[in-house]
């Protein structure tokens, strides 16, 4: 019953919502590149783990201008056709990868791909924030992620075989099934930026987080110091929950030479299957929750899931411990971009998204470059163990702000 009842959720979403569900599924069908990038820099191009930290470091923060630019543009101009160009764009360079073999030049090139790429997280963010409401908002969230995991699920798989026999198509694969499925934004989705009408209906309804705000980007800021402060933590949880792709792989092919990358697709590839099939009856059960309370539950998952990788050194800990950090995995992700579109005034959404991705995105750019420095003179086990003390941290200080912002609503 609980089952059924979990997918009822997704009944009765707008419309546009179903067709970015499936356009996330066919993109993330061939989302090769980055599940196996440390792989290809330390396999394919000889790179050292510090040296794959620091690579992976620059990708991020060369998204930050990126970010930043889009947001303002999101806010002021048609927001489908920066999320086109920009998912466009760098999915052509996907595919000059492709014809590069092993050439020290595709790293440069993945770094102009990771600025272009940039420009859509602000419009994509914004774009689905206009086309939900607090009411239906979680349940959106959920069926977008899952399509995205529905996708990577069999992705993951084909990328562990393609990396091991066909490199090329791995560039090639990823950024064929962008274009694919931007096609689905092309003719069914319109440009969602709200009229001057919507904004109106917001500011008259009981959306108090949404409503619109005069004034700068700061100052709009500012006025939200708990929406900033969570901000801030989901930071550290990025970087903590980064760590699965960085230290499983080397850990994995350490313990298991011959067949580590095998092992790591597999567990990539569990992953998702758990994602896609426990994502509707997690989401239902977790329903009524608040979104800082389930993030908090997310970061025990991890503490727990990593931690346990770092005690034992045996293959079935990796099989184990995926069930437990992917619990967390799915709580996370929805939860947290619920929280920041009920609380991210209608004007500034585009803005909103690139300030707030900014702060997301150097906690989880952090994660290989400070687990990069540790690992060369540190084991991966200890690298699991350093993890699993920053979720703790984590842990701690979300439930202070739970509490602060439960005195504060309490005593209004």
């Amino acid at each position: 019953m609980v089952i059924i009842n979990s997918f009822k959720q997704y009944i009765g979403l707008p419309r546009e919502i179903y067709i970015l569900a499936i356009q996330r599924f066919v993109n993330s069908l061939g989302g090769f590149v980055y599940a196996f990038l440390a792989l290809f820099l330390s396999e394919r191009l000889g790179f050292e783990k510090d040296v794959i930290g620091v690579f992976m470091l620059v990708c991020s923060l060369v998204g930050i201008p990126g970010s930043l630019i889009s947001g303002h543009l999101v806010d002021k101009c048609n927001r489908k056709t920066i999320l086109l160009v920009s998912r466009t764009l760098s999915a052509l360079v996907f595919i000059v990868c492709g014809f590069l073999g092993n050439s020290i030049v595709i790293p440069y090139l993945l770094i102009a791909s990771s600025f272009i790429s940039s420009f859509s997280g602000p419009a994509s963010g914004a774009m689905t924030a206009d086309l939900t409401t607090p009411e239906n908002r979680k349940q959106s969230f959920s069926l977008l992620y899952l399509g995205m995991n529905i996708g990577l699920a069999f992705g993951f798989t084909i990328a562990a075989y393609l990396f091991k026999n066909y490199t090329q198509w791995i560039f090639w694969g990823d950024g064929l099934t962008s274009l694919l499925s931007l096609l689905l934004v092309v003719f069914y989705i319109k440009d969602t930026r709200p009229t001057k009408n919507e904004i109106k209906k917001i500011n008259d309804s009981d959306r108090v987080g949404e409503k619109e705000e005069k004034g700068s980007i700061i100052n709009a800021l500012l006025k939200r110091p708990y929406l900033l402060g969570f901000v801030l933590i989901s930071s550290v949880i990025g970087f903590v929950y980064n760590q699965h792709g960085f230290i499983m792989p080397f850990h994995l092919i350490e313990l298991f030479p011959e067949n580590g990358e095998k092992y790591f697709g597999n567990v990539m590839a569990i992953n998702t299957i758990i994602v896609v099939v426990l994502t509707p009856v997690i989401m239902h059960i977790t329903r009524k929750i608040k979104p800082v309370v389930n993030v908090a539950i997310a970061s025990l998952t991890y503490i727990i899931g990593f931690g346990m990788m770092g005690i034992v050194n045996e293959l079935w800990v990796f099989f184990v411990a995926v069930f437990i950090w992917t619990t967390g995995e799915i709580i996370a992700t929805t939860n947290t971009g619920v929280y920041i579109s009920n609380h991210s005034p209608v004007n500034h959404r585009g803005r909103f998204n690139s300030i707030i991705g900014m702060i997301q995105a150097a906690g989880r750019s952090a994660a290989p470059y400070f687990m990069g420095m540790y690992l060369v003179s540190h084991s991966s086990s200890q690298g699991w163990i350093l993890t699993a003390f920053v979720g703790i941290i984590a842990f701690i200080l979300l439930c202070i702000l739970f509490l602060s912002e439960k005195h504060h609503y309490n005593k209004a």
